[in-house]
């Protein structure tokens, strides 16, 4: 058993964790962070290594050695819900009907989680959504003056491997294409820059989904009636302003929560050389350098 010394990020600042050990449980480092940064544990997103990846804090019970958690390691910890609370007045909130976040899992396959979920109507098949990974490869290759190396920043056959490969992450190509798959405006909001990306605009689609993103995850978005004889919805009309606006406002609330990860900026050290590197751009150039793949924030 060894004591741990750990740093937790919050939106108002950096917090040492002291106190734990590699038996603690993850409900122990939970119950810290709340202590040391008053987030409290059922709103508590903890991401961890580089990528940064969200902890299953549904599994509270098993120890920080089970989760590879070294002395020095840093966490950033998100307030999900910074105003919840155990009010009659949020209570009656919660139930009012509005646009939410489906939260999936966040194991490099975010996106297609996101986007299965938002075309099946609120259904999430975790095997059915990978294969959103084959059909964009099947399109790419099937249309090689479309997609070409300069698009895809690789060739056709390289790029084919590496989407159908479940450690890699899909982006705008990849939501365009599925936008044009399944003839339907996939939009996306940036909770950094409150910016909306709507992908197949320029097409006669008629339906729109809604997704939101927080620099390294996507999450869908789906509108909750609150009424148990009314399913829930996520496909709406180009037209509908009045989920646009609610979907608008979700996001500027994320974002003045500071519900984000800045991968331009954010610090982080390699674990194979210890150099350390500043964002995503710079970590992916010494990972293509070096073939070094272990980073950490710090």
């Amino acid at each position: 058993m060894s004591a741990l010394r750990l740093r937790c990020k919050t939106e108002t600042g950096t917090h040492v964790i002291t106190g734990l050990s590699t038996a603690s449980l993850l409900s122990d480092l939970m119950t810290e962070i709340e202590k040391t940064t008053s987030v409290p544990s059922c709103s508590q997103r903890i991401l961890s290594g580089y990528p940064p990846k969200a902890l299953n804090l549904q599994d509270c019970l098993c120890t920080l050695q089970s989760l590879s958690v070294k002395s020095g390691d840093t966490f950033t910890v998100v307030n999900k819900d910074p105003v919840k609370c155990n009010t009659q007045e949020n209570t009656e909130a919660e139930k009012r009907p509005s646009v939410k976040r489906k939260e999936v899992p966040a194991d490099n396959s975010c996106l297609f989680y996101s986007v299965f979920y938002v075309i099946n109507n609120g259904f999430l098949n975790y095997d059915k959504a990978k294969e959103l990974r084959g059909k964009i490869a099947y399109k790419v290759m099937t249309e090689p003056e479309r997609y070409s190396d300069a698009v895809l920043g690789k060739s056709q056959d390289e790029y084919s491997a590496w989407i159908q490969s479940d450690t890699s992450w899909g982006g705008a190509i990849e939501l365009s294409i599925l936008s044009e798959i399944y003839q339907i405006q996939i939009a996306a909001i940036d909770v950094k820059t409150s910016r909306l990306d709507i992908y197949g605009q320029d097409k006669s689609h008629s339906s729109r989904v809604y997704l939101i993103y927080d620099g390294i995850h996507y999450d869908p978005l789906y509108f909750d009636p609150c009424d148990p004889q009314f399913s829930a919805q996520t496909l709406f009309s180009v037209n509908d302003d009045r989920i646009l606006t609610q979907v608008l406002e979700l996001g500027d609330e994320a974002r003045k929560a500071r519900q984000y990860t800045d991968t331009a900026n954010f610090t982080l050290v390699c674990i194979t050389c210890q150099k350390k590197l500043k964002g995503q751009a710079e970590a992916q150039a010494h990972g293509k350098e070096t073939g070094h793949k272990n980073f950490s924030e710090c």
